[in-house]
C-alpha cells in the first residue's frame, strides 16, 4: 500500500508499506537556497528522513524504517511531512573564532555520535585545548540536536544567533561544558 502526502514546505512524500517496513521517500525542487531536512510526522511524533540530496532537478531522500520503530516514535501510522532549510547557501559566514564543518570527518568515541552528527549535518566547530566543540542552531520549534547529549547542551548566542554547543576530548567523549568544568555558572550562556 502507497500513500502520498504535500511536505510541509514545498514537495512531495510517498510512503510505501512492504510487510513489516516502510520505504518512506521525500522530494522536492531544488531551488539552490541550500540544504532541506526531510520528517516523516505521525499522531505522536515525528522522524528525522535526512539531509535531501540532488538528484536531477529535485532533492531526495529516501530511508526504510521498520513499522515497529516508527511506532516507537509515534510515526506511524504517518499523518504527513515536512521539508526545512536547515543550511541557508546564502548565509554561510562562520561567527568569529569558528568554522563550518563536515562531521564525517570528525573523531567520535562512539559510532552513535558520529551517525547522530552526519545526520544533522554541517556544524560549527572550533578547536578547544587538546578537543572541540560543535555549534547546532537551536530553535525550541525544532527537534533537539544530539538527543543522546541533552545534559551536556550548552545554550550560547553567536553572532545573535541561538545555538547549543556540545564539547569533546581529544578522543572524541563528550564533556562537561566550560562553566561546569571550572565549578561555577556565571559565564554560563556566553561562547
Amino acid at each position: 500500500m502507497e500513500q502520498r502526502f504535500t511536505l510541509e514546505g514545498g514537495g512531495v512524500l510517498t510512503v510505501r508499506e512492504e510487510g513489516l517496513r516502510a520505504v518512506v521517500t521525500a522530494q522536492r525542487p531544488n531551488d539552490g537556497r541550500g540544504l532541506y531536512r526531510a520528517y516523516l510526522q505521525g499522531a505522536g511524533g515525528q522522524v528525522l528522513l535526512g539531509t535531501m540530496a540532488p538528484e536531477g532537478a529535485a532533492l531526495k531522500v529516501r530511508r526504510t524504517f521498520s513499522l515497529d520503530e516508527l511506532r516507537r516514535k509515534g510515526a506511524w501510522p504517518p499523518r504527513g511531512g515536512r521539508a526545512e532549510l536547515s543550511f541557508s547557501f546564502t548565509d554561510s559566514k562562520a561567527p568569529e573564532g569558528w568554522h563550518w564543518a563536515d562531521p564525517a570527518g570528525l573523531r567520535f568515541r562512539e559510532a552513535e555520535l558520529l551517525r547522530a552528527a552526519v545526520q544533522l549535518g554541517r556544524a560549527l566547530y572550533r578547536r578547544e585545548g587538546e578537543g572541540f566543540a560543535l555549534a547546532y542552531p537551536f530553535s525550541c520549534r525544532e527537534p533537539f540536536p544530539f538527543p543522546q547529549l541533552f545534559c551536556l547542551a550548552e545554550p550560547a548566542e553567536l553572532d545573535g544567533q541561538r545555538y547549543l554547543l556540545f564539547h569533546f576530548d581529544t578522543s572524541g567523549w563528550p564533556v562537561l561544558p566550560e562553566p561546569f568544568r571550572q565549578g561555577g555558572g556565571e559565564n554560563w550562556g556566553r561562547a
